[in-house]
């Protein structure tokens, strides 16, 4: 598998059977960088090893299974947050009152 770059991520063949998820929004020399651990099985199949935290699954079919989740999984995540608060602000002047009735 040739590098594959999705956004922020990257998935490179460190061996034979194994290849790694870059985040990079990391330099590569930085341990924060490492997303997960892909290998490939006997069975046709991959097993990750998540770096970090994350309820994803542990089992895939390839690893072009495991990106695609990862990203649905950030989209999701960044989607989820609670929107930025805009400022209120006073009103830039005051009404004046109403005059009176006499």
């Amino acid at each position: 598998m040739e590098p594959k770059n999705c956004g922020a991520l990257e998935v490179r063949r460190v061996s034979s059977r194994e290849l790694i998820v870059h985040d990079l929004s990391y330099p590569l020399d930085d341990s924060r960088s490492v997303v997960a651990r892909v290998r490939e099985t006997d069975d046709d199949i991959v097993e990750v090893e998540w770096v970090r935290d994350t309820n994803l699954p542990f089992v895939y079919l390839c690893a072009e299974d495991v990106l695609d989740d990862l990203i649905r999984h950030r989209e999701a995540g960044a989607r989820s947050r609670r929107p930025e608060e805009i400022p209120h602000l006073p009103p830039i002047s005051r009404r004046a009152p109403r005059p009176q009735a006499v």
